[in-house]
């Protein structure tokens, strides 16, 4: 394989990597094996692990923006975009084989905070443009307060990759994923919406 600056194929592949297996069980060898090329050539492109790491997430990243914002535009509605949001989530969760953020958080803190940037920013500003939506639509509750809920989302969300809370072995992701998302959508339902979350579950 033949790596070019402009081509991005390789950094598909070294995440599919980390997901299957972990960042931190994952070597610059093996990385540098898939891609069937040497240390030495994929050094010319990383200055390190942790380089590389960052390198994959901003790539990683730049891809879940884009589908992000394709989906709120393509929604129906508010409670619908939370649908499409969690069905894209639970596949990238099932690819998901071991606890990527944790793997962040302990050995690659520059990789860590570009995450955390990128919730606090972007996936904030998706959230909370979602809660105004739902309530233009009459689906989402009036009577709280947008960005409180919007970061207690946001907060919980994080907590949900904590082994201590919730060891991996212990408790299936995606089952997790899903009723913390049933939680968090009849919290913020109106009557209206309500209605429509009860059809859309049945």
């Amino acid at each position: 394989m033949t790596i070019k600056q402009e081509n991005t194929d390789w950094l598909d592949r070294a995440t599919e990597l980390f997901l299957r297996f972990g960042i931190k069980s994952i070597t610059m060898n093996d990385v540098a094996r898939d891609l069937g090329i040497s240390k030495k050539t994929l050094y010319q492109f990383v200055e390190s692990k942790d380089d590389l790491v960052v390198r994959v997430l901003q790539h990683h990243i730049a891809r879940e923006k884009s589908e992000c914002l394709n989906m709120a535009a393509t929604a129906p509605n508010a409670i619908e975009e939370i649908f499409i949001i969690m069905e894209t989530n639970t596949r990238e969760l099932t690819r998901m084989r071991t606890n990527i953020v944790h793997d962040l958080q302990k050995y690659h803190r520059t990789g860590f905070n570009v995450l955390r940037k990128f919730h606090h920013d972007f996936v904030f500003k998706v959230v909370r443009e979602n809660l105004i939506r739902g309530r233009e639509e009459g689906l989402y509750r009036e009577n709280f307060d947008i960005d409180i809920i919007a970061k207690l989302h946001l907060a919980t969300a994080f907590n949900l990759f904590d082994p201590e809370l919730f060891p991996v072995e212990a408790t299936a992701r995606v089952t997790l994923f899903h009723e913390f998302m049933k939680h968090y959508l009849y919290g913020i339902v109106s009557a209206k919406g309500l209605t429509y979350l009860k059809k859309k579950l049945s």
